[in-house]
């Protein structure tokens, strides 16, 4: 990143990150106040609804308490009754649908409109009967359609129930009060009874229609309970919603507002803040474009100083202040001067040191095209020094054999000859070992690959150093599954793996120990393992003992034989196979050699 740019960041960085802390925090107080104000004002409407339903409701049972306890009811003269009645309807006008007396047996006794039956099983009159006014749930009029109610008194004289005073009441007229209630154009108010259905709304087509005890504010009230909260009404809509329980009636009374109108003074001054917030950074950015303009103009003449410096090209940088860049000017454009001299002496010399270094590239090559050779003529030699040692060996061998199997030689002679025979066939093992080694390094290993059963090999591997390990009293386990599968593998090459890894474990295994050869099947391959209880080795020795006569114990007085091929030819033959031979050791606790083979 350019140093101008990191300089704006920086600017940006110290000034905005404080400016936009002030500015959150400024407007998530004002965001804070303004949510409060607003939810104060929703529960004040809600509060003053439920007071002027109160005061409605308790003019209703005045109304109803005075005419059920007046002397005009006891005397029931109809023409003063209906008289007297007259009155609190015109003074109400519309309230009052219907004024009648029931007597204990729940008939009706007298109508201002006229109306006979039996209400005997209606909870308003049993309640009534029992000495208690009653108001009964909001219903619709069978004969006005309209959302009533009816309240009923007993009727006492003397202390004792004569009878019961009822009024079917309109609330029509306490739905206009509620409507003029302003909370916003977006706000809504409306009452549901304890099931959850509507008993008011404006939309009066919803009243005792629709059910929504779904909604959160009517499912809260219903349970009794007041409280102000953000939810999604019945529409789907987003509101800030107040919600107040009227036990006298056993209604919920709800007002609710759009979010968006609601907190319309928090968004309005969020906006504010952004466009005050998006002038200051403007502001900012104009400014440490200045700044960083001034500081960063003579470092980039630097730059480009160095620059031409390293291009053989300098000329000297215009010096633009007094300050510490000015003078850090001056002293760059003396140190450069000094810096070229000096370079233009370092090619001088290192063309010198490149022609003796090309030189000596040519010598070395050489020397390494003479060594190549050496290498084939020591191969070379090594083949055909094996195999010319190898025809006068197998006819030494057929005279001595000859010779033992003569009856009348002497017992000492004989042992004598079987000696010679052991170190003759010593001597063949070696030499194919020599063989077998050159064709691994000359990359001449021919492989006769076939499906094989490695548990076959293993067993033919066994019966071959089978004797050595009882006479070392030391036990040979073959842990192999019966299910595992068969290899790709050159059945010759793979037993002269295991007879080398077989022979190795047996020389540095003490007797009493044991060799364990066991393979496990892999989605990869078959995994063969060989682990011994042997002396083990050192890990410094660990990556060499695959090199050709290598000996682990490389001094006179070693007690185990060899002349260290065997694990050399192993590896070769498997990597051949495409595997590599793995060794894990620790001195004392022996040693697991592992190699992987592809499933046949």
């Amino acid at each position: 990143m350019r140093l101008r740019s990191e300089l704006i960041i920086f600017f940006l960085i110290i000034s905005v990150v404080p400016l936009s802390s002030v500015v959150y925090i400024s407007y998530d107080f004002s965001k804070l106040a303004i949510r409060e104000s607003v939810m104060s004002n929703l529960l004040g409407a809600t509060d003053n609804t439920g007071n002027v339903i109160n005061n409605w409701m308790d003019a209703r049972k005045d109304d109803i308490r005075v005419i059920s306890q007046s002397r005009v009811t006891l005397t029931m003269q109809k023409e003063y009754f209906i008289e007297f009645l007259d009155t609190f309807e015109r003074e109400h006008k519309g309230v009052y649908r219907e004024f009648y007396t029931l007597d204990l047996d729940g008939n009706i006794i007298f109508s201002n409109i006229y109306r006979t039956g039996n209400e005997r099983p209606e909870t308003y009159f049993i309640e009534a009967s029992k000495g208690k006014m009653y108001l009964s749930d909001v219903y619709k009029s069978n004969i006005t359609g309209a959302p009533e109610i009816i309240i009923t008194n007993p009727v006492r004289n003397n202390g004792k129930i004569i009878g019961v005073f009822a009024a079917r009441i309109s609330l029509e007229n306490l739905y206009r009060i509620i409507e003029n209630i302003d909370i916003g154009k977006s706000g809504e108010v409306f009452i549901v009874n304890q099931k959850g259905d509507i008993i008011f709304h404006e939309n009066r087509s919803l009243i005792l229609f629709n059910n929504i005890n779904n909604n959160f504010a009517v499912r809260e009230v219903t349970y009794e309970k007041n409280g102000i909260n953000e939810y999604v009404n019945y529409k789907g809509e987003n509101v800030l919603g107040s919600y107040y329980w009227l036990p006298l009636y056993r209604w919920g009374l709800i007002a609710e507002k759009n979010i968006d109108e609601a907190y319309a003074g928090a968004l309005m001054l969020g906006k504010v803040m952004v466009e005050i917030s998006m002038l200051a950074v403007i502001g900012v950015v104009f400014l440490a474009l200045v700044v960083s303009g001034n500081i960063t103009r003579p470092v980039k003449y630097l730059e480009d100083g160095a620059f031409g410096m390293l291009r053989g090209n300098f000329k000297q940088i215009p010096v633009t202040s007094r300050n510490e860049i000015g003078r850090l000017t001056e002293i760059f454009n003396s140190t450069a001067s000094e810096l070229l001299d000096i370079r233009k002496k370092l090619e001088a010399k290192i063309d010198v040191a490149n022609k003796d270094l090309e030189k000596k590239n040519k010598e070395l090559i050489n020397a390494n095209e003479e060594l190549k050779k050496l290498d084939e003529l020591k191969s070379d030699f090594l083949s055909l020094v094996s195999h010319e040692l190898k025809t006068p060996l197998s006819s030494m061998k057929i005279s001595a054999e000859y010779l033992e199997s003569d009856p009348n030689i002497a017992p000492d002679k004989k042992e004598i000859l079987r000696i010679i025979v052991r170190n003759i066939d010593r001597q063949t093992r070696l030499i194919n070992d020599i063989l077998d080694l050159s064709k691994i390094e000359a990359g001449k290993t021919e492989l006769k690959l076939d499906i094989i059963s490695i548990r076959e090999i293993a067993d033919a591997s066994h019966e071959n150093i089978k004797q050595v390990a009882l006479n070392k009293n030391i036990s040979i386990n073959i842990d192999f599954p019966d299910d595992l599968s068969q290899v790709m593998a050159d059945r010759d090459k793979l037993i002269i793996v295991l007879n080398n890894l077989f022979e190795n474990a047996l020389k540095f295994t003490p007797e009493g120990g044991s060799i364990i050869l066991s393979a496990k099947e892999n989605v990869d391959g078959i995994e063969v393992m060989m682990k011994d209880t042997g002396i083990g080795i050192e890990n410094e020795k660990l990556e060499k003992i695959f090199d050709k006569f290598y000996q682990v114990d490389s001094s006179s007085r070693r007690k185990t034989g060899g002349c260290g091929l065997g694990l050399s030819i192993s590896s070769g033959i498997i990597r051949a196979h495409g595997s590599v031979i793995h060794v894990e050791s620790e001195p004392g606790k022996g040693c697991t050699f592992s190699f992987k083979l592809k499933k046949g």
